[in-house]
């Protein structure tokens, strides 16, 4: 039976949250730690790779010790693509790979199951959320055009791939002068076949200090939710 990895990618240096917002902790919980138990434990999950900077890697691997997924956590890389890339390797024996931001720590079942089953037939698969606000191309504060927003996503993670044809293309990538900034870029740079499957709007990035805000009020909410 083909088996799948989830590659978590935190290894972010935090220069724009001030500090390394993986270890920040949402309801008392450090965010990697409620990143990973998102797919810990979920039966179609068979493995987690965890990428963190090298200075952290011992840290995290005693921080996720009561993971029950067999895990691993390797050492990330100087841009968030080449920390893929190393999470990929550790991967390259699974059928199956989903690829995951570190910091959106609110990723449900639903949406795991979604884009796996979503890959039926397609190259890779990307959750989106249908963009809403008006988008304005700009170039030195003056308006150039206004960029129609029907057909338009906003793309979350995690995505899904097969396992062979993400790594192949990262390796091809790794020597891009702009590294890529999403992973089913590479795909659809290739020609491959990528499907947007309904997203999530609790499935936050936290990048900014003030997204720590919503990140508390979609905990508590869930958390009332438990009760």
């Amino acid at each position: 039976m083909e088996t799948v990895s989830a590659v978590i990618v935190a290894g972010g240096s935090g220069s724009r949250f001030g500090q390394k917002k993986q270890f920040i902790t949402v309801g008392g919980i450090p965010i990697l730690l409620k990143t990973v138990q998102c797919f810990a434990g979920n039966p179609v999950i068979d493995r987690i790779i965890v990428v963190v900077p090298v200075e952290d890697v011992a840290s995290t691997t005693a921080l996720l010790a009561t993971i029950s997924t067999p895990y691993c956590v390797v050492a990330g890389g100087p841009t968030r693509a080449a920390s893929v890339l190393r999470g990929l390797r550790e991967a390259e024996n699974s059928g199956t790979v989903l690829i995951h931001d570190g910091v959106r720590p609110f990723v449900g079942p639903d949406l795991i199951h979604r884009v796996i089953a979503g890959l039926a037939g397609y190259d890779a698969v990307a959750p989106g959320l249908p963009v809403t606000d008006t988008l304005k191309e700009v170039v030195s504060n003056r308006v150039i055009r206004t960029v129609p927003r029907r057909n338009l996503f906003q793309i979350q993670t995690p995505q899904a791939f097969p396992t062979r044809a993400i790594l192949a293309a990262h390796k091809q990538a790794a020597d891009l002068p702009e590294p890529p900034t999403d992973d089913s870029m590479l795909i659809e740079a290739q020609g491959g076949r990528v499907r947007i499957v309904d997203g999530d709007p609790y499935n936050i990035k936290i990048t900014l200090p003030e997204d720590m805000l919503f990140a508390e009020a979609i905990y508590a909410l869930q958390d009332r939710n438990r009760i």
